[in-house]
């Protein structure tokens, strides 16, 4: 597996190109807001939530979020973990009214399954917005399972939003992964989650979205960029990508006229205590 010190690494301001991404990954944090009830999520009457969010990256979503919310939302008590130093310092800039930014600490989800044995306030929310996918196949019971704990009994709602086998992100990274030799390992998906909740027995569902992510073939700097990205690895410029016929024959095969249209399908997993 391409370790969370990989990702950490990639995740610093010397790589992360976070005004390029954001031009297209908005897609996603977009979708996801529309299928929440956000009114549930966060009812008006609560005077206080605890929140916590595991992977939080540079807190785009909390961004996006805090203006759909209510005036009368309550008070969020904010969490984060992330393995990237830069990320928890970027979050916490970026958490403001309702959001109250409290402990921001440096681990991977991995490390849940120690931190939640201790004794350590529940929280009414738990969320793992794209930040599961890089775990390795053997910890993701122990991660669901850690996420429940950390949930409220009964009242306590968990979230992951992670990607399926059929994404364009799923696509690339594999076929990325055959053409370059790299440590990388394949992604995680949405279908090993669905089957290490299978085999835990807890109650969860499931809604699968779609989206697309659009790029004018004329702009290679947002291409390379993005590509980057979605492997996070920066080593391979743009004219090494299509120099692989598997690379360049799969982009190609998403092209319609002068735009690149890749298509995602992400599931959106819900679950209590």
């Amino acid at each position: 597996m391409q370790s969370n010190d990989s990702a950490a690494s990639f995740y610093s301001e010397d790589f992360l190109d976070v005004d390029r991404w954001f031009q297209i990954a908005d897609a996603d944090y977009e979708a996801l807001l529309k299928s929440l009830n956000l009114n549930t999520l966060f009812p008006a009457k609560a005077k206080r939530l605890r929140l916590l969010d595991v992977g939080c990256g540079t807190g785009r979503f909390p961004t996006l979020l805090r203006p759909r919310l209510e005036i009368r939302a309550p008070i969020i008590e904010y969490d984060f973990i992330d393995p990237s130093p830069y990320c928890l310092s970027i979050m916490r800039e970026s958490l403001t009214g309702p959001f109250k930014a409290g402990q921001a600490l440096q681990m991977c989800a991995e490390d849940l399954d120690v931190w939640s044995k201790e004794p350590v306030a529940t929280y009414d929310i738990v969320w793992a917005i794209h930040s599961l996918c890089h775990a390795s196949a053997a910890a993701i019971p122990s991660i669901i399972k850690s996420l429940r704990n950390l949930l409220a009994p009964k009242t306590g709602v968990g979230l992951i939003y992670i990607h399926s086998r059929h994404s364009f992100y799923t696509q690339i990274h594999d076929t990325y992964r055959k053409v370059f030799p790299t440590p990388i390992a394949p992604f995680m998906t949405a279908e090993d989650y669905a089957a290490a909740f299978d085999a835990a027995g807890s109650p969860w569902c499931e809604e699968r979205l779609h989206f697309v992510h659009e790029i004018s073939v004329q702009d290679d700097a947002l291409l390379e960029s993005y590509l980057h990205k979605c492997i996070l690895d920066p080593t391979q410029a743009l004219f090494k990508w299509w120099s692989s016929a598997p690379l360049r024959e799969l982009l190609e095969g998403y092209r319609q006229g002068e735009v690149y249209r890749f298509p995602q399908q992400v599931a959106l997993f819900q679950f209590n205590f």
